[in-house]
């Protein structure tokens, strides 16, 4: 449209859209819809992703519809926005057990390999990040006792806890998180979201060990590429949890006789596996139940008031229903 006269009688400049251009990002989402090969949706889809957050966007807006049964005499369970559950302060009336169904068998235990909300729900109640969420659904320290940050956001200093155990009671340090996040990030071991560390200096080099993340003592500091306001969520998602490198690289199955990695999950494919949180894994009946127990060195012992969290692995709505009314879940 022609530009407004100004009050002189010449004519005011133009004024500029605010709005971004969305036909170029509506016209890669329909191809994304379109399209069957899997490796080109992927790569269109981080175009499109490119696109949004280009516009100013911190982040995308996400809710996760989680519908659930609960027991009236469960007190003290929360489960964050992203559907994770947290049953470490949980009570459930007198009783020290507390009886579940999360979802049919999981996928995937290794923290880092875990691209599903029932195996984060297992990972959170059964390893940890620098950081946790609260009831209130806000980051908290959990092995770190926090942090400082540089005046540019670029470079993170965390202090971790003293103390901090494995679950078998060997000591559990910055380097745990070193070799950890490095492992993630590194295409060789197939983390789904390996991509939640491209903020990290280094990711994407060839060297894996070039990754911006170095342990000092009890502290570990990361070196970012750009600020990240959402810094401590990402320290509290699974991706970035702490996993036992010894258990890791000498599990039956991790490599081959050339030394490529083959699977880097097979350490955590069976009970009886290293962990760090508040429950361990003790027996496993694959396609049927799970058995966790409390973990005496979790750093928080003393206020996990449940020992014993006993799963029924099942997909089926009616056998767990009927479980539920039954009073057995």
């Amino acid at each position: 449209t022609a530009a407004p006269e100004a009050t002189d009688g010449t004519a005011a400049p133009a004024e500029t859209d605010p709005r971004p251009e969305w036909a170029s990002f509506d016209a890669l989402i329909a191809e994304i819809k379109s399209t069957t090969d899997f490796a080109k949706r992927v790569e269109l889809m981080h175009q499109a992703e490119d696109k949004l957050m280009d516009t100013g966007a911190v982040m995308p807006i996400y809710y996760y519809n989680d519908s659930y049964m609960m027991k009236s005499t469960v007190q003290g369970f929360y489960s964050n926005l992203f559907g994770t559950k947290f049953f470490q302060y949980a009570t459930n009336g007198d009783a020290t057990t507390l009886r579940l169904c999360l979802a049919s068998e999981p996928d995937r235990l290794d923290p880092a390999l875990n691209s599903s909300v029932d195996g984060a729900t297992l990972a959170a109640n059964s390893f940890g990040g620098l950081y946790t969420y609260d009831a209130n659904g806000l980051p908290t320290p959990n092995y770190a006792t926090g942090f400082t940050v540089s005046e540019d956001g670029l470079t993170y200093v965390f202090t971790l806890r003293d103390g901090l155990k494995w679950s078998d009671g060997s000591p559990l340090t910055a380097a745990d998180f070193e070799y950890s996040w490095k492992r993630a990030a590194n295409p060789a071991n197939g983390a789904d979201y390996s991509y939640m560390l491209s903020g990290i200096a280094g990711y994407g080099d060839a060297d894996p060990e070039a990754l911006q993340v170095k342990a000092e003592g009890n502290t570990l500091t990361v070196v970012l590429t750009a600020p990240c306001a959402y810094m401590l969520d990402l320290m509290a998602f699974p991706t970035f949890y702490a996993v036992p490198q010894a258990s890791v690289e000498s599990a039956e199955g991790y490599k081959d006789a050339s030394g490529a990695i083959i699977d880097a999950g097979a350490w955590a494919l069976e009970a009886g596996f290293i962990s760090s949180g508040p429950y361990m894994l003790e027996s496993w009946t694959h396609n049927e139940s799970m058995v966790y127990v409390k973990n005496p060195n979790y750093w928080d012992a003393a206020n996990v008031k449940i020992e014993r969290l006993e799963l029924m692995l099942s997909a089926d709505d009616v056998a767990t229903y009927a479980a539920f009314r039954a009073g057995d879940l």
